[in-house]
């Protein structure tokens, strides 16, 4: 009944109207459908990263090489670099690839200790060879024996006649025009400005959970990996960029472009060196990198994530139910900026998308101290810009409830 059903899109051996061409439990168990849905499209061209590249970048952007088509976009929620590092392996192994673009963001390039979340089941994944066989079987036989996919596929067939929108493409993009729309989504009920504003304080929660619990762990040892050294975070990146080397695929970074408002949390957090220093890190990777394939050109590092006419884009005003042009809320940018993104990393000129020319900086060991040194310089000036911005951050930190006569507020209007 399970293999039929087909709840979570594994197979689509089965696909009826009015049986369970619908799969809503799908969008719970994205990190299975996409080891599924690799293994079906057998994509040439992927995208990885996190939520943010999962719902900006479209993997029918024209700036694609047509020898790397389909691509598909293999980018989900809260993905960490070592998930990239076996979803690359397992798309690879299903089907050689000819391109790839890795999307991080800046906590991913550090010593943290490489991890994968609870949702993540490794035996779900081919390996080059077909060494993993006999894990594969297992692993489709625990999901298909699974009471919980059993409830999921009477859930499915129940549910064909309440049929909503799916935000889940077939290409592996989450569509934002679907899924911020949905009834009863928190976009929809407080409006863009308040659950841009909720976001920003979820960002504030999370990292003052990370500090918490690296303070736990004792003094001196935040910087340091907890594991061997061969699993931190950053170096399963640096393993990302070997394979692909090895393998001769066309490899394309990029530094994710957050709201300023997510830089100006890092800053009051106090973690704008952990910021700086994975910009050096990633630099200093991709140069070592260089200097051992000197006679290839090199794995370009595009920073999209400074202050620029798109990451500085304006809040609509309280009350005002208006969308942003570039953002659904201060972690996710929408489509057009991720084709922003695209036409950069391909060298793309579109006539009738013309990319801001203060978005985007291309990292290179030549450019990262002038890089960062106008990062802190355009940093003052947004802040002068926008000194309710800054103060509304400050607030969500100290517990206070902004105001537009806030003596802060008035002694950075000064400041213009």
């Amino acid at each position: 009944m399970n293999f039929v059903v087909d709840p979570f899109g594994m197979y689509r051996r089965v696909d009826l109207e009015g049986f369970n061409a619908y799969k809503p439990a799908v969008d719970h168990r994205v990190r299975l459908v996409k080891a599924y849905d690799v293994r079906r499209l057998r994509p040439q061209g992927i995208i990885l990263g996190t939520s943010r590249s999962h719902l900006g970048l479209r993997p029918s952007h024209d700036g694609w090489d047509p020898a790397a088509k389909p691509v598909y976009n293999l980018a989900f929620d809260g993905a960490t670099t070592k998930e990239m590092y076996l979803y690359l392996i397992h798309a690879h192994a299903v089907q050689p690839l000819r391109q790839v673009v890795l999307g991080l963001d800046t906590y991913h390039a550090t010593l943290a200790p490489a991890a994968a979340r609870p949702d993540f089941d490794a035996q779900l994944l081919d390996t080059p060879g077909g060494r993993a066989l006999p894990s594969l079987i297992r692993a489709d036989l625990k999901v298909l024996t699974s009471l919980d996919t059993l409830r999921a596929s009477l859930a499915t067939v129940r549910s064909q006649s309440a049929r909503e929108p799916q935000w889940f493409a077939p290409d592996g993009q989450r569509l934002g025009e679907v899924f911020f729309r949905r009834a009863g989504e928190h976009f929809e009920q407080l409006g863009p400005r308040g659950y841009f504003e909720e976001i920003d304080r979820l960002e504030v929660g999370f990292k003052r959970e990370g500090q918490l619990a690296a303070n736990a762990r004792g003094p001196g040892r935040t910087a340091q990996p907890a594991t061997a050294a061969s699993e931190t975070s950053l170096d399963y990146i640096r393993s990302i960029v070997a394979f692909c080397r090895a393998q001769g695929v066309d490899l394309r970074i990029f530094i994710a472009p957050e709201h300023a408002h997510q830089l100006e949390i890092t800053a009051a957090i106090g973690e704008w060196a952990t910021l700086e220093n994975a910009k050096r890190a990633l630099v200093q990777l991709l140069a070592e990198d260089a200097a051992r394939h000197s006679g290839a050109p090199p794995i370009p590092l595009w920073d999209f994530s400074g202050y620029s006419s798109v990451t500085t884009e304006a809040l609509p005003g309280s009350g005002n139910h208006a969308e942003m042009k570039f953002y659904w809320d201060s972690s996710h940018f929408k489509d057009i900026v991720g084709d922003f993104v695209l036409d950069r990393l391909f060298g793309l000129n579109h006539p009738r998308r013309e990319v801001p020319p203060d978005f985007g900086v291309r990292l290179t060991p030549a450019t990262i101290d002038v890089m960062l040194a106008q990062l802190r310089v355009d940093q003052l000036a947004y802040r002068r810009r926008h000194p309710e911005d800054v103060v509304w951050i400050r607030s969500l930190l100290d517990g206070s409830s902004p105001d537009p006569r806030d003596p802060g507020v008035v002694a950075i209007s000064r400041q213009r």
